[in-house]
């Protein structure tokens, strides 16, 4: 297991190529019983498009998971939930620190050009 919150549990697959961001079933209010099967597949090749837009606005996090999950229908209503979008922030960063610990994950520098 990479992280864990109340709502969200993130694995790694078992090939350690893609990181695996499940709900939590029994964890679930009786408001979002319906999104129990979420599930969102992110190839670690993709991952810093995640971690870069967590932050931002909730239909673009929205949209890049979308192109990772497996019940699509479950998406918006997941995003749209406070609780389950702020704690999603949170574990997709601490998931990031445990990648990067583990050596799944490289940190680079970028050089930004400045005047």
């Amino acid at each position: 297991m990479l992280a864990q919150g109340r709502f969200w549990r993130v694995t790694l697959s078992k090939a350690e190529d893609s990181v695996i961001i499940s709900v939590i079933k029994e964890s679930l209010p009786d408001e979002l019983r319906d999104l129990r099967e979420l599930q969102f597949e992110v190839p670690l090749s993709k991952w810093n498009r995640l971690v870069k837009h967590v932050r931002s606005d909730r239909k673009l996090l929205g949209g890049i998971l979308l192109d990772f999950a497996k019940n699509k229908d479950q998406v918006s209503p997941a995003v749209g939930s406070d609780r389950l979008y702020w704690e999603l922030q949170r574990v997709v960063v601490d998931t990031t620190t445990s990648l990067v610990e583990r050596g799944a994950l490289a940190l680079a520098s970028v050089d930004v050009g400045v005047d």
